[in-house]
C-alpha cells in the first residue's frame, strides 16, 4: 500500500454552517472517512475489523482549518500513517484536505489505538492489520512510545 491514500468528498448542502461553508465537524468527519477508506482499500472492512475482534478508537484530534470549503467543491483528503507503536497498538494519521483549486483547506491529525472488544482495553491488533499499517507507514513517520495518551 502506498505511504499516502487519497479520498475525495463532493461538498453538499447539508455540509455548510450558517456562514456557507464547510463546517467544521464535517472535517473530521472527512478525515475519519478516509480513514476507514484506506482500511477497507487494505481489505479491512468494518466487518472484518470486527471478526478480528478489535475495534479503532479515536484518541484526541487536532485540526488547523486554513481555507474555506464552499458548496459543490470536491474535497481530497491525503491520509499519511504519521506515528505507530512498536506493537501498532497506537496510532497517528495525518490528514491533508484540499480544495479543487490545490489550496490547502486543513490539516487533521488523529491520534487513536485498537480496543479488544472484549475487554475495552488497548490492545495490539492481529499480525496482518499490524502488516497493513507498517506498509503504509510514512517515512517521517515517528515512533509512539508513551502508553499514557
Amino acid at each position: 500500500m502506498s505511504e499516502i491514500f487519497t479520498k475525495s468528498f463532493e461538498v453538499r448542502w447539508d455540509d455548510l454552517d450558517a456562514n456557507g461553508h464547510l463546517r467544521n465537524t464535517r472535517y473530521l468527519e472527512y478525515a475519519a472517512s478516509a480513514r476507514l477508506a484506506f482500511m477497507v482499500t487494505a481489505g479491512w472492512t468494518p466487518k472484518a475489523i470486527h471478526r478480528a475482534g478489535v475495534a479503532p478508537v479515536t484518541l484526541s484530534d487536532e485540526v488547523r482549518y486554513l481555507r474555506e470549503v464552499f458548496p459543490a467543491e470536491l474535497v481530497t483528503v491525503s491520509t499519511r500513517v504519521i506515528g505507530l507503536s512498536a506493537d501498532v497498538s497506537r496510532w497517528r494519521f495525518e490528514h491533508i484536505l484540499t480544495r479543487e483549486s490545490g489550496e490547502t483547506a486543513a490539516e487533521v491529525r488523529t491520534l487513536g489505538a485498537w480496543i479488544d472488544l472484549g475487554i475495552r482495553k488497548i490492545i495490539a491488533p492481529p499480525t496482518e492489520l499490524r502488516a497493513v499499517f507498517a506498509a503504509a507507514r510514512a517515512a517521517d513517520c515517528q515512533v509512539i512510545t508513551s502508553t499514557r495518551l
